[in-house]
């Protein structure tokens, strides 16, 4: 009797597998059909080995699969082993990425000689949600902006809108059209306009009616509309926005509006009548399509401006946007239009639940009870800010301040390495600087500064967001002599070696400061310096070639690279107090109607890790 195992690959992940390597059956054969070359979100794939013969060692094999995120590949291999023999011993694992994409392993069937295991390959999405940079608009911050639009008359408080047919409505007094959010993850919004005194006239059978809409409010249930402007001149906003929406064009921006277009009765999803009481107002047939061809007196309603920048640029300016709702029931302000971003060029996420925000502006209340204000509140994951600031922005500024020239390299999300040096093993052959002949040899002093830190997030500040910075500066010394180059010999002798370290910690520190701007500050920390490593006594010619090779003025090495930690410390304070460039600016991402971004607060870590701010907008 052989023995098999069925195997099922069940792909919980919300993404797609694929990219199927060809199986490796080793010791099995495969019977019927091969593991689908990919696997949906939500699918799965099954199939059966089968021991070659009653005298193999059993089924064992190995097949490889990747995980698209939309912007990376997880590999995935999956690996099974049913020995044949007295035991039957098993072994199921798999090889991922387990913090992204855990896999689940159970054996579903152990009884007789016919087994079954199934792998659930899980995925958890980084925050947001697998997307670089979420703006959550809330309703109430929208209800805001059209309210001002409205007292700059950019939205009409009375219109006379005639259409054909004889259809024509009749405004004289409309109060401040607001938005609500109807339901989740669309582009769905409803629009009501309280009619303070209206008329609407229509044809009905070869008769004109008119019917009294004073009183009622007019909701619109409609998709957002997008269109690319091009002359700011032109939009329905206060001429703040339209200078700052002409400052990201001249930056080679692509600026987006959207809007709600009362113009265009093919986009309305429905459209009702209701009096104070909220109940329905009834509407004949021909009355609600002249009502319907007559809204366009309303014009266009802009809700939001949002920039694209092309190319791959590191910074956090998106490069892909995409809007969804999400609809909070508790209280309806807080409901929000999601403005989805990407930035460097990288691709929207396949993860199927990236829309799926739950409440991102949950209703709170102020330290003194009263109800906080719907605002908006911007998302950043931990790689945008690394990548789109800290490493473009903050870290070269760092490593600027040490004095010594280096590179960066990124580790994980906001964790970097930096690694700088210098030395003077350019001149003379690699032998380092020239000091003095003794004795029939010429000496030499050999010598490398190096400044060598990484940088760590710290999700546990409540009130901030801090990256913890651990580094050192070290000087590395090697004095040695060689004969006279007359003898004809290049025989190094080494006199003596030393090594001077001097440990650092750090904290860079972005927060809202004063005057609701993001400031960015660095503090550095010296640590207690370790006994110097010196194998030979070092004599005052050797300190003398290290005052030429690094500037300085002491016969005390030690004392020498404490003293450039401290400068590099004072330095760093004052370049991140006195430099504008190290503030960050997020105010380019999302214009509104008002003007852009202007006041920030609560610049922190939430629980699910990504960066959060809560913003404020003119209006």
């Amino acid at each position: 009797m052989t023995i098999s195992t069925t195997l099922t690959i069940q792909n919980n992940s919300g993404c797609p597998i694929d990219d199927r390597g060809t199986p490796d059956y080793k010791d099995g054969t495969l019977s019927g059909s091969a593991p689908a070359t990919s696997i949906a979100a939500g699918s799965s794939t099954t199939f059966k080995i089968e021991q070659k013969n009653s005298v193999s060692p059993g089924p064992e094999g190995t097949v490889t699969y990747k995980l698209e995120t939309g912007n990376e590949q997880v590999p995935l291999s999956f690996y099974w082993d049913f020995a044949s023999g007295p035991v039957h011993e098993e072994h199921y694992t798999a090889t991922t990425n387990a913090s992204l994409a855990p896999v689940v392993i159970t054996q579903t069937d152990a009884s007789g000689d016919h087994h079954a295991t199934t792998y659930r390959v899980d995925f958890k999405p980084r925050a947001p949600h697998e997307w670089d940079l979420v703006w959550a608009l809330s309703v109430g911050l929208i209800n805001k902006q059209l309210h001002a639009l409205r007292y700059y008359q950019l939205i009409p408080s009375s219109f006379t809108q005639a259409a054909s047919g004889g259809a024509q409505l009749t405004v004289t007094a409309m109060g401040d059209p607001t938005v609500s959010v109807p339901d989740d993850q669309t582009t769905h919004l409803d629009v009501h306009l309280p009619f303070t005194t209206a008329t609407l006239q229509y044809v009905e059978s070869g008769a004109t009616k008119t019917q009294d809409l004073s009183g009622t409010t007019v909701i619109v249930s409609l998709d957002l509309s997008q269109a690319q402007v091009t002359d700011p001149n032109t939009l329905a906003a206060t001429s703040e926005a339209k200078q700052h929406i002409q400052g990201l064009q001249s930056l080679n921006y692509s600026v987006y509006r959207l809007f709600l277009d009362l113009a265009q009765p093919s986009l309305f999803r429905a459209l009702q009548v209701v009096n104070a009481s909220n109940q329905s107002v009834s509407l004949s047939q021909a009355a609600q399509s002249a009502l319907q061809a007559t809204l366009a007196g309303v014009g266009h309603m802009d809700v939001a401006y949002t920039t694209q920048a092309p190319g791959s640029p590191a910074s956090i300016i998106p490069t892909l946007a995409k809007e969804r709702t999400t609809r909070y029931s508790t209280n309806g302000n807080f409901s929000t239009l999601n403005v989805c971003m990407m930035s460097r060029g990288r691709k929207e996420p396949n993860w199927s639940s990236r829309f799926g925000f739950t409440a991102p502006l949950a209703a709170t209340t102020n330290p003194d009870g009263t109800p906080a204000e719907a605002r908006a509140r911007l998302f950043l994951s931990q790689d945008t800010l690394g990548e789109g600031y800290l490493k473009p922005t903050v870290l070269p500024a760092i490593l600027r301040a040490s004095g010594i020239p280096g590179t960066l390299s990124r580790l994980a999300p906001l964790m970097y390495q930096c690694v700088g040096s210098r030395d003077n093993s350019s001149k003379n052959d690699g032998r380092g600087e020239f000091v003095q002949v003794d004795n029939g040899f010429d000496q030499y002093v050999r010598g490398t500064e190096t400044v060598v830190f990484t940088t760590q997030p710290n999700l546990t500040q409540t009130d901030r967001c801090t990256v913890a910075m651990n580094g050192q500066f070290q000087v590395n010394i090697e004095a040695s002599q060689y004969p006279l180059d007359f003898i004809g010999l290049g025989l190094k002798d080494v006199l003596g070696k030393a090594t001077y370290v001097q440990p650092w910690t750090g904290t860079i520190t972005i927060a809202a400061g004063n005057g609701g701007k993001l400031v960015t500050s660095v503090s550095i920390v010296l640590g207690k310096a370790p006994a110097p490593d010196v194998d030979k006594t070092l004599d005052g010619w050797v300190f003398n070639a290290l005052d030429k090779l690094f500037n300085w003025s002491s016969t005390s090495p030690q004392d020498e690279i404490t003293q450039k930690a401290q400068d590099f410390a004072n330095n760093l304070a004052a370049t991140f107090q006195n430099n504008a460039s190290m503030s960050l600016d997020i105010e380019d991402c999302v214009v509104l109607p008002t003007g852009s971004a202007h006041d920030y607060s609560q610049f922190v870590f939430n629980s699910e890790g990504a960066v959060q701010v809560d913003v404020s907008f003119p209006g």
